[in-house]
């Protein structure tokens, strides 16, 4: 095409094209675009428009009407699109005008057989004009056409079904009313309420489950159920009123490893929703997957302890299943103990202690117990939770069958040993320091900066510091106080660690840690305060530079552990990745 006429054609400039009669047919761009191709796509989406440029070139030429680009794009295609209501108004009323198409089946009118025309995707203006999300050009549609043709197009899409996929709440509601029997097929077994449900809709789903109940139970390639998306995507609000239409759905398994909304809840570590599905269908617990998980060993990888307690606590259903076993034998404390291996017997953390001493030996098919996992470890059982965590971003599970929820409490200890040379070696140092922190802060309580007043002084203040009412000794006392105090508490917890019952407090080696290091702060503020207390009176500066040099300490041990957050960070992020 001239660039002089694609500028015409695009600003709607019909002068060029006066006397080109049927030769415009011809002018097309290199993908086989008209003029009335390019001038219906150069204007702006949803702008208002004039059609007299495209009614001028259709008088001169009407074969323009039916006329495609390379893509199978008619201009009502590009109309519709581009949401360009009165575009495809004026263009349905030509279209009316010319006579009929001849058909195989017969002769069929000009406007009925321009809507049922097709692109290389199949898509008809309807399509087309769902995408765009116009409610104009869909009413002007079916307007022309009540019996508006509404087949799939090539990614297996019906009108319905692109219009709930997308939110369109005003669009599903015009194609039910226009047509009640509309087609609600989509792509790989999915219908208009799956679609609605990824989109969270909710308008969209009342509609739906107001004209087509039914599609509550309708599974899709994978036998996912509309509940199933909303399980696996946390939509909690929708997942209700599926529930409300319809609780027998949660009871409907996939096909591939026969899992129901719930085992999809729990395993995305979806608290509320796993509430919400046995508030309303409470025999669906006892439904297994194809390797005889319960919603029980899902929720043992994917929640908290927090959330595990409150669950068991709450609902009775949940309890019954602690020693339900899988294909394996391994009940669902098998995989919290696989999860988060721990020594000294995790489980009392959730369950009563005479529940608990009955799960620690329970023993799988390969005669296995709970207490061995968490002292050994189970490799089998852990790389299985492996594969079902990986999220690849792809597939069905996108984000891994489970979310493995790290339980911090008991992967502390694993840590601090794996990441600190060893648990006990560093609570040897730690031990050291705090009682090297006691043995010097015992001391400078006797040895008081400035010393004792003499004894040969009369009075009760005989033997007392010299330096008792000065502010700055006073602040020494007290924090050489605190660091005496926290540097013993240190020492004990190191002592009481050193005894086998102890061990499993994990947290007792944290505060320790926490106790030294407060203590070597206070410590510090002890040594100012006595250096001022001391020099302030001869020599201001001298006082003043000391207690520069010793504050110091907390700059750089400030700085020392933001690089150590920092560089932890870091280190996650390209685990992450």
């Amino acid at each position: 095409m001239d660039p002089y006429l694609y500028m015409a054609a695009a600003e709607g400039e019909f002068d060029p094209f006066k006397f080109a009669n049927d030769n415009l047919g011809s002018v097309v761009t290199h993908n086989k675009n008209t003029v009335l191709h390019v001038n219906i796509a150069s204007n702006r989406e949803g702008e208002s428009i004039s059609t007299k440029f495209v009614e001028q070139v259709l008088d001169i030429c009407p074969s323009l009407l039916l006329q495609v680009n390379a893509k199978g794009d008619a201009p009502l295609h590009v109309a519709a699109r581009y949401g360009h209501a009165a575009v495809v108004e004026a263009l349905i009323e030509i279209g009316e005008k010319q006579p009929g198409q001849e058909l195989e089946s017969g002769v069929k009118s000009t406007t009925r057989y321009m809507l049922g025309m097709k692109n290389d995707e199949e898509n008809t203006a309807l399509h087309e004009a769902v995408q765009s999300g116009s409610l104009d050009v869909v009413e002007i549609l079916f307007k022309a056409d009540p019996d508006f043709p509404d087949s799939a197009n090539g990614s297996g899409e019906t009108p319905l079904y692109l219009a709930a996929a997308r939110g369109h709440k005003k669009i599903s509601a015009e194609i039910l009313q226009k047509c009640p029997l509309a087609a609600h097929e989509g792509p790989n077994g999915k219908t208009a309420l799956h679609a609605a449900v990824c989109s969270g809709s909710r308008g969209v789903i009342e509609l739906l489950l107001h004209r087509k109940k039914s599609l509550t139970r309708e599974r899709d390639q994978h036998g996912w159920t509309p509940l199933h998306y909303a399980a696996f995507l946390d939509r909690f609000g929708i997942s209700s009123h599926l529930l409300e239409v319809d609780r027998s759905a949660a009871l409907i398994a996939d096909k591939d490893r026969k899992m129901t909304a719930l085992h999809l809840a729990a395993g995305q570590g979806n608290v509320g929703m796993v509430e919400e599905i046995i508030a309303c269908c409470p025999e669906c617990c006892e439904l297994v997957d194809d390797r005889g998980w319960n919603v029980l060993h899902f929720a043992m990888v994917s929640f908290s302890i927090r959330e595990l307690k409150y669950l068991l606590n709450k609902y009775l259903v949940f309890r019954n299943l602690i020693f339900e076993k899988d294909e394996k034998g391994n009940t669902p404390f098998h995989v919290l103990a696989a999860v988060c291996p721990h020594p000294d017997n995790a489980g009392y953390d959730i369950v009563p202690r005479k529940i608990a001493k009955g799960y620690y030996q329970a023993v799988n098919k390969q005669n296995i117990s709970v207490e061995h996992i968490n002292r050994y470890g189970f490799p089998e059982l852990e790389k299985e939770i492996e594969e079902l965590s990986k999220a690849d971003g792809s597939g069905q599970y996108p984000d891994g069958v489970v979310k493995m929820n790290k339980k911090e409490v008991h992967l502390l200890w694993k840590y601090l040993d794996e990441n600190i040379f060893g648990v006990e070696k560093a609570s040897e140092y730690h031990l050291v320091v705090a009682a090297l922190i006691a043995t010097v802060t015992f001391a400078a309580a006797f040895t008081l900066p400035g010393g004792y007043k003499s004894d040969t002084e009369d009075g009760p203040n005989r033997g007392t510091a010299i330096l008792s009412k000065n502010t700055a000794f006073q602040a020494f006392v007290i924090s050489d106080a605190i660091a005496m105090v926290l540097s013993l508490s240190a020492v004990f917890v190191h002592f009481i660690l050193s005894l086998k019952y102890f061990k499993k407090f994990i947290f007792l080696f944290v505060f320790a840690l926490y106790f030294t290091v407060f203590a070597m702060e206070a410590m510090m503020v002890a040594f100012v305060t006595g250096t001022y207390a001391m020099l302030a009176t001869p020599s201001l500066g001298l006082a003043i530079a000391t207690c520069i040099i010793g504050l110091t300490f907390f700059l750089w041990a400030f700085f020392m552990i933001s690089m150590v957050f920092s560089r932890t960070v870091e280190e996650e992020m390209e685990d992450e990745d």
